[in-house]
């Protein structure tokens, strides 16, 4: 018989919204509406938590968050915690991220789930660390444990799903995909009649190392001549060299918005003409499960994307987006420009994309979660 208490660790402020927040806060809410008593080990929050983790017994930590400086400290800090709670409570262990994971087990964690978000070895932030072969080497081992070590391991694609197979010969029976998802209940009633602005292009969600900037410099300089604006809503590792770009080009048709409220960038994604994801081509990006897009597709906006994860594969064969290969920018400003001068295929995009979406839902991922807890001995 299976247990009905649950402890989640996640690594990161659940008070500032993203999209690994999401993903907890909709496992959370998931396993709390099928009944399990849950318990989440996070850091101290900086903010106000969401109201969706009410109910939740949250558990927190006195550390402050400063990237991958204290990343060790933190993890150890947090899955001491975590694992203290699930003995004294006999809940089954889940852990976010397959970096804690891996420290988590050199603390003495296993046969707990991991929740792969994505994989950290390949990701760039680490390429311009003193020695960042031996750390990109290291953080590999690390995630090798956590797999090594794991019960249950859920990824977000079919990809990533083969690449754990592949890379660290794990029994596939060992590994459900549960892809990225989109808040229903928060993006309202599907297709929006608020009004669109004919001068909004925009895109929503962290300026991270991946984003492909020569592709926005490119797109910024075809529209010059247009009063079309390209919106970028959120910040970034890559929003100093953003700016320098724009310096560097005088391209007053950026506007970098930095965080908004998660009702604001629902406000301006429903007003925007298109709306894009431009990345590019890397490990990481191949195995990820791109939340943006979901979001995008749930308000019925035409998109633009970089033919790059499995989810862009999907809105191509589907027609619910105009998809460019990541190599070829002259193809990602020729796609934005035929929806911009297109208003019957923008709408044959978005209806397209809002019927696509319909299975991806945060609300359904959740309660894959718990059929899948459920079925364990």
């Amino acid at each position: 018989m299976r247990t009905s208490t649950i402890c989640m660790v996640h690594g990161s402020d659940v008070s500032i919204p993203n999209g690994a927040t999401d993903r907890v806060i909709a496992f959370v809410n998931g396993l709390k509406n099928a009944d399990y008593d849950v318990h989440l080990v996070v850091p101290e929050p900086m903010g106000t938590l969401p109201k969706d983790v009410e109910g939740i017994n949250i558990h927190s930590i006195n550390t402050t968050e400063k990237g991958i400086t204290n990343q060790v400290s933190r993890a150890v800090a947090l899955s001491l915690k975590a694992k203290r709670i699930a003995r004294n409570t006999g809940a089954l262990l889940q852990i976010e991220h397959s970096t804690l994971a891996g420290f988590a087990s050199l603390m003495g964690c296993s046969d707990f789930i991991l929740d792969m978000h994505d994989l950290c070895f390949t990701d760039p932030l680490y390429l311009n660390l003193p020695f960042s072969k031996f750390i990109q080497r290291g953080i590999y081992k690390v995630e090798e444990r956590a797999v090594k070590n794991a019960s249950k391991i859920l990824v977000v694609s079919e990809p990533m799903k083969n690449f754990v197979i592949d890379e660290w010969n794990i029994p596939g029976d060992r590994i459900e995909v549960i892809p990225s998802g989109y808040f229903a209940s928060k993006i309202g009633n599907g297709i929006s009649q608020v009004p669109v602005s004919p001068d909004v292009i925009s895109r929503v969600g962290s300026l991270f190392v991946h984003l492909d900037i020569d592709a926005i410099v490119a797109l910024a300089k075809s529209l010059q001549e247009t009063e079309v604006k390209i919106h970028l809503i959120g910040g970034g590792v890559a929003e100093h060299e953003l700016h320098l770009n724009i310096q560097k080009y005088h391209l007053n048709n950026i506007v970098v918005r930095g965080w908004v409220s998660y009702q604001e960038a629902v406000r301006i994604m429903r007003g925007s003409l298109v709306t894009f994801e431009s990345i590019k081509d890397t490990m990481t990006t191949r195995l990820a499960s791109p939340i943006k897009i979901l979001n995008y597709a749930a308000i019925g906006r035409p998109i633009v994307l970089s033919d790059v994860s499995e989810l862009s594969g999907i809105f191509q064969s589907k027609n619910a987006a105009l998809v460019s290969d990541p190599s070829d920018i002259d193809q990602f400003v020729e796609n934005t420009h035929l929806l911009l001068d297109n208003a019957g295929l923008r709408d044959q995009i978005g209806n397209n994309a809002f019927n696509l979406t319909r299975a991806y839902s945060w609300e359904k991922q959740g309660e894959k979660l718990a059929n899948i807890l459920d079925d364990m001995d």
